[in-house]
């Protein structure tokens, strides 16, 4: 079993499946260029289901995938149902930005998808439009609406900022 500097068990992984995103969040990718990683070096589904077997073996139960933005990564339902296989991994769960999320929720939860986070810093569309560097409220809220369907009680993550969105945190709650 893994266990942190504390001798508590590290049960959970968090699994980076692409570094691309489809926003440009100040707080996440400031850059207004970036240089993505080489596909050659991007972990194949093969490499990331060994891995995850490895770490199941020390005791992992619980996988998170996350990115970038993990929608981005071709064929995603099928890592979820390769990686849903290990018979030990009690909850595999994603956190996306939602986008993309209301084409792809069926799949992913047919494959063994169990949870959903959708991050959600505003419900202002100029807001949105500033902080992420795309007008996309409109899919994100999409999205969030198929995953209330597909994943119950799926969670809604806030960055909240100073000055920026933190006259919201009311409003988002009560949309939550």
């Amino acid at each position: 079993m893994l266990a942190d500097t504390f001798q508590r068990p590290l049960r959970n992984l968090r699994l980076s499946v692409t570094d691309r995103c489809n926003l440009r969040c100040l707080y996440c990718m400031p850059e207004a260029e970036y240089t993505w990683l080489p596909k050659q070096d991007v972990l194949t589904f093969e490499e990331i289901e060994r891995l995850v077997g490895i770490f199941v073996g020390l005791g992992v139960d619980k996988l998170r995938l996350t990115g970038g933005e993990p929608l981005l990564r071709t064929n995603l339902p099928q890592l979820v149902a390769q990686l849903g296989r290990h018979a030990s991994v009690g909850d595999l769960a994603m956190t996306t930005n939602g986008i993309l999320l209301g084409p792809f929720a069926g799949a992913l939860k047919a494959a063994g998808l169990k949870r959903v986070t959708v991050s959600l810093d505003t419900l202002q569309r100029d807001r949105f439009a500033k902080m992420t560097r795309q007008d996309e409220l409109p899919r994100t809220l999409a999205g969030i609406a198929t995953a209330a369907r597909e994943f119950p009680g799926f969670k809604i993550n806030m960055v909240v900022m100073r000055g920026v969105n933190d006259d919201e945190i009311v409003d988002l709650v009560h949309f939550a």
